[in-house]
């Protein structure tokens, strides 16, 4: 390790409080916000086109249709060039409309699952897109987490989780995760 080694480390490091958001907002960690859509309703139309012609057999048959435009340089009228490119632009587009589409509503689903936070001193019910770093969760069987955990406690013996990680990786075996000894002994204690 040279010299610069523990710089690096302590900027690389995350310090994080349970239960504590007023000390962990300075830190300004990612929200818990899941947005996987490219397009809104009004930046479709130029990023669409944007994406669209970086590739190379759109771009080529635009810039074939700017050389038909001029009468000197082409015998051929625009519309052998411009009516198929327009096809293809607009058959593409609504392919990407519709993509997008399903993504929103996916964003939307996910955003919206229900968790059970400590907020206060009690467990309330909150949306997965307002849970912020540092809440402490409570967990059932067979339920969605949207966020990266850290296992504290479990009400399996020695402190086992049986996790899925399919929507992931894919994969749909279970990974066991074990949480560490000194917070195990809380166990279902929901206090």
């Amino acid at each position: 390790m040279g010299p610069f080694a523990s710089e690096t480390n302590i900027e690389t490091e995350r310090r994080i409080q349970p239960n504590n958001p007023g000390y962990n907002s300075q830190f300004n960690y990612a929200k818990n916000y899941i947005k996987t859509s490219k397009y809104t309703l009004l930046n479709f139309l130029p990023y669409n086109l944007f994406e669209q012609f970086q590739r190379l057999a759109n771009f080529y048959f635009l810039c074939l249709l700017v050389l038909q435009v001029i009468p000197v340089i082409s015998s051929l009228t625009p519309i052998t060039t411009a009516v198929p490119l327009i096809g293809v632009l607009m058959v593409t587009a609504a392919k990407d409309a519709y993509d997008d589409y399903q993504r929103h509503r996916s964003d939307y689903q996910v955003n919206g699952r229900k968790s059970k936070v400590l907020r206060n001193g009690s467990l309330v019910d909150e949306i997965w897109s307002k849970v912020i770093a540092g809440d402490l969760i409570r967990m059932e069987n067979d339920q969605f987490v949207a966020a990266d955990i850290l296992l504290l406690s479990s009400s399996e013996p020695n402190g086992l989780c049986y996790i899925e990680t399919s929507e992931l990786d894919g994969e749909t075996n279970l990974k066991c995760k074990q949480c560490i000894p000194e917070s195990a002994e809380m166990g279902q204690d929901s206090t």
